[in-house]
């Protein structure tokens, strides 16, 4: 019974539009506005996920019967409340009107905390002019990649299910030759599922239209969904003082979320404010990618120029939160007035949340962009001898690996198998060492190429065979392996230690686009064997799982797909 699993504070706590559903406009005076998903005409369930139905109650059983079909294709009982909300967005900091929920209709929030949303099931008040209708590509690309990200342990909205529509959907897209071209493509239905999907634009639309009211019932909502413990850890605090507080939290998740992008090499590629969520999850699977040769300008998303590139995101989130502080620096001097605080008080706590992105955020980031970056090198510590061996390390997957690069998961998945004598033992000597290789500082390698032989791993990462590459570039990586196990060995660290956990931060598996690509091409054809397949490989992303899906699927990207547009880059 839907109905009564679902609680809906949203629609109790928050205003809605006084014309239910209707065609696009601008809506005023409103958080949301109630709206009817359209249901499809032939639905047929392509794929879900066990472990995403769990965090619902829901049982395999359940996923596969007729009565969810029909919820998960738009076709929702009677008394079944859904919305639509309106929230605004910037770009880069330039304000950019209203959004919302274009194409997105929330048909629950249950009461074990989780807000269930269909994505694809037709026009809202908010859709722009647009159809409000999703394809199977872009459906089966979110589904993959939120169950992904769940698995590497990235926070993520989750995905539960995707279901074909039975209808044609006119997208523009890119031919086999990548060209663009307009096609009709099987429409398709996604469900998704977060503790909510409230966005830096839920806030930002609000205070952009000076509607103080809006914003202070939407923070109180947004603080009662997300950030209830704050009202537990300080009881005595007023409104105010709660406000600052959560823009606090709200920094640091960020903070958090975007280093856990840069550990698995993901890129969001539209990192507007409407993208980002207040609770600090990826939100809104679009032209992202996960990074595949090492660069730091790699974006998939030809719209961003560059802006939201690999190596950019920590500075974007920045840019989102800053404007985001105007938001709150507003609702604390409202609520600064309410409760009749002082003129300075209120200048302290404004001048608090102001400084959040300086202070909260930036430390935070360095901090937990540090701690990756042991982990992933297998460190004891993070010093500045470290941080000279990860400069020196992107500088030769930029500059120093041959013509075409070096793939970014495959590298540090490799670095785990560099072969470093454990202490103690009776011989430091390694294969393939033409020199004495021991721990002792200053150990001589014999020639640079001997490198391939005692580090086969490093091979499997490049995009071009290495015995093709410039001695210079071979040369450069051998004195940087060298140096490497000489930091390794002088830690004397527990190899299996070591070895743990650089395996629990560097995956071995990702969702690269080729491979999301692949899947989907069939999925259209009607076989969903592959990406049965790809969600099995996912679910385990740190975990071997035998030569042949290493042969598959933990390759370097296939040569026709390193610069095909819809695959390498993206609109």
């Amino acid at each position: 019974d839907w109905q009564s699993a679902c609680e809906n504070s949203m629609l109790s706590d928050l205003r809605a539009d006084g014309t239910r559903g209707g065609p696009s406009r601008e809506v005023l005076g409103a958080h949301y506005t109630l709206v009817r998903p359209e249901a499809a005409p032939a639905p047929e369930l392509v794929v879900f996920s066990e472990g995403c139905a769990e965090l619902l109650g829901l049982s395999a059983e359940d996923c596969e019967s007729e009565a969810f079909l029909r919820l998960a294709s738009g076709d929702l009982p009677e008394g079944v409340e859904s919305w639509a909300t309106a929230y605004g967005v910037h770009f880069s900091g330039r304000y950019g009107g209203q959004r919302g929920d274009g194409r997105a209709v929330s048909i629950g929030q249950l009461r074990n905390g989780y807000e269930v949303q269909l994505k694809g099931s037709g026009r809202t008040p908010f859709s722009r002019g647009f159809d409000g209708r999703a394809v199977l590509r872009s459906a089966l690309r979110e589904f993959l990649a939120s169950e992904a990200m769940a698995a590497l342990g990235v926070p993520t909205t989750r995905a539960l299910s995707v279901v074909r529509t039975g209808e044609g959907v006119r997208r523009q897209w890119y031919d086999l030759d990548g060209a663009p071209t307009s096609s009709v493509e099987p429409g398709a239905v996604a469900i998704r599922v977060a503790t909510s999907f409230l966005r830096f634009g839920h806030l930002e639309l609000f205070w952009q239209r000076d509607e103080t009211d809006l914003l202070i019932e939407m923070l109180r909502h947004a603080q009662k969904r997300e950030f209830a413990h704050l009202s537990l850890q300080y009881p005595t605090e007023p409104f105010s003082g709660l406000c600052v507080k959560m823009f606090e939290e709200v920094c640091e998740r960020q903070a958090v979320l975007v280093a856990e992008w840069l550990r698995v090499g993901y890129v969001q590629g539209n990192m507007n404010s409407d993208n980002a969520a207040l609770s600090g999850i990826t939100l809104d699977y679009g032209p992202f990618g996960f990074m595949e040769a090492f660069n730091p300008n790699y974006s998939p998303w030809v719209g961003d120029g560059g802006s939201y590139a690999f190596a950019r995101q920590s500075h974007a989130a920045a840019i989102n939160l800053a404007v985001l502080s105007e938001a709150f620096a507003e609702a604390v001097a409202w609520a600064c007035a309410s409760e009749g605080r002082s003129v300075e008080d209120k200048g302290e706590l404004v001048d608090a949340v102001r400084r959040g992105v300086s202070e909260r955020y930036v430390q935070t980031f360095h901090s937990a962009h540090d701690e990756n970056k042991r982990k992933k090198l297998g460190l004891a510590d993070w010093d500045s001898e470290a941080e000279t061996l990860w400069r020196e390390l992107e500088g030769l997957m930029t500059r120093s690996s041959g013509e075409s690069g070096i793939d970014f998961t495959l590298l540090f998945s490799a670095l785990a198998e560099v072969q470093v004598p454990e202490v103690g033992s009776d011989s430091t000597e390694l294969p393939g060492d033409s020199g004495d290789g021991s721990c002792e500082e200053g150990g001589v390698h014999g020639a640079a190429r001997d490198l391939l032989g005692r580090w086969p791993a490093w091979r499997r990462a490049a995009l071009d065979d290495p015995s093709t590459w410039p001695d210079a570039h071979v040369a450069a990586w051998a004195e940087w392996e060298q140096r490497y196990r000489q930091r390794v060995c002088a830690e004397a660290r527990p190899a299996a230690e070591r070895l743990a956990e650089m395996q629990a931060a560097n995956p071995r598996y990702i969702l690269r686009n080729w491979m999301a690509t692949e899947a989907c091409e069939a999925a259209a054809r009607g076989d969903y064997d592959v990406l049965h397949e790809l969600a099995a490989l996912l679910r385990q992303p740190y975990m071997e799982q035998g030569t042949d899906a290493d042969e598959r699927w933990a390759r370097p990207t296939p040569r026709w797909a390193r610069r095909l547009p819809g695959v390498a880059v993206m609109s």
